[in-house]
């Protein structure tokens, strides 16, 4: 079982780390988990804060890793002005600053943000990073894309290794050119007038064997360790696999996925349920996709004063107008983590 720790604050020094449970004697290079840092930064949407890029340091290596033991790893931050900045009066319904005083009131709304800020996402694309090199040797592969934002969708299929190819998809990680036009535009008018956008992003994994997962007790079940891992990301506040709410406006008859006899072996032809049953996976993608809310963070927004009880406008702070590609980076990278967890687990049995 992989076991992962980390602290650090959104603008203190940084983020350190802790991974044990790896494969003893793996080997990746530094630089192949920085791809997937600046990866978590890029998109059209976010704020200039993400101009920086990321930049991991593992103890004991430079350019190459070699997995023995505990893999501890620093990744710094550039805005480090935390003693500077001023405490939050004015919450914001969206962000911890109220429910984290209910259940710390020790702390300051300030503080809690700094802790809870999803800054600290930049820990789980470590970890993530690695675990999807490790897949790729095994012939498995984690992808995301865009299906929706502010309203606008996507009116293409997605098609893993080609639709990354195409020039338009590194903007938004959408694969419709078309849709990613208008959602650009979108973005300009929320980002004008001071708001933000949310939307749909679809999360996969191809090459998974039939047989991956558990029954029993139901938390092992490898949905709900996906489900579970899925909903900690900041900003996700939905999950649905395979067809998802399709599902209720179809009887069972029809629901059903197709099998079929291949190689002398009954598989799966169709992918209703999104990859895995019973908490197993059947052979065909991992498919799931999350809601993502837009970033609480906007101008105008009313709001109360926790010191003096009135009415006032909600803090606002630099932010983000849309996060949903990024959603998207952090939740392949850390679906990668729960399945080579959950393949280390039966790889000893």
């Amino acid at each position: 079982m992989i076991t992962f720790n980390f602290f650090g604050t959104s603008h203190g020094e940084g983020y350190y780390g802790e991974i044990d449970g790896l494969p003893q004697g793996f080997t990746f290079l530094v630089e192949e988990v920085n791809q997937q840092l600046n990866e978590r930064k890029q998109g059209y949407g976010r704020s200039g804060r993400q101009q920086y890029q990321d930049k991991v340091v593992f103890e004991g290596f430079t350019d190459k890793v070699v997995v023995k033991g505990t893999l501890r790893f620093f990744v710094a931050n550039h805005a480090t002005n935390v003693e500077n900045r001023p405490p939050i009066t004015a919450v914001r319904s969206g962000h911890v600053d109220l429910v984290g005083q209910a259940r710390y009131p020790n702390m300051d709304s300030r503080q809690l943000n700094e802790i809870a800020s999803a800054r600290n996402s930049v820990c789980y694309v470590v970890l993530g990073a690695i675990c999807q090199l490790y897949l790729k040797q095994r012939g498995i592969y984690t992808y995301h894309y865009v299906h929706k934002i502010g309203g606008v969708t996507s009116r293409n299929r997605y098609r893993f290794g080609v639709s990354e190819k195409e020039s338009h998809f590194a903007l938004l990680h959408c694969p419709c050119k078309f849709a990613t036009g208008i959602m650009q535009t979108k973005i300009d008018q929320a980002r004008e007038q001071g708001n933000s956008l949310g939307g749909v992003v679809y999360v996969g994994a191809t090459g998974v064997p039939m047989g991956l997962g558990e029954v029993l007790p139901y938390t092992s079940r490898l949905d709900a360790k996906i489900s579970a891992n899925m909903m900690g990301i900041p900003s996700v506040k939905g999950i649905s696999f395979g067809i998802g709410d399709k599902y209720a406006t179809m009887d069972g008859l029809s629901a059903l996925d197709k099998l079929q006899v291949e190689d002398n072996k009954i598989t799966y032809a169709t992918n209703n349920c999104g990859g895995i049953v019973g908490g197993i996976t059947t052979g065909q993608d991992i498919l799931f996709s999350l809601t993502v809310k837009p970033i609480p963070t906007v101008s105008g927004a009313q709001t109360i004063d926790s010191v003096t009880l009135q009415p006032t406008i909600a803090h606002v702070e630099r932010a983000d107008t849309c996060v949903v590609p990024n959603v998207g980076v952090i939740a392949q990278n850390i679906l990668a983590y729960v399945i080579v967890d959950q393949l280390l687990q039966q790889d000893n049995l």
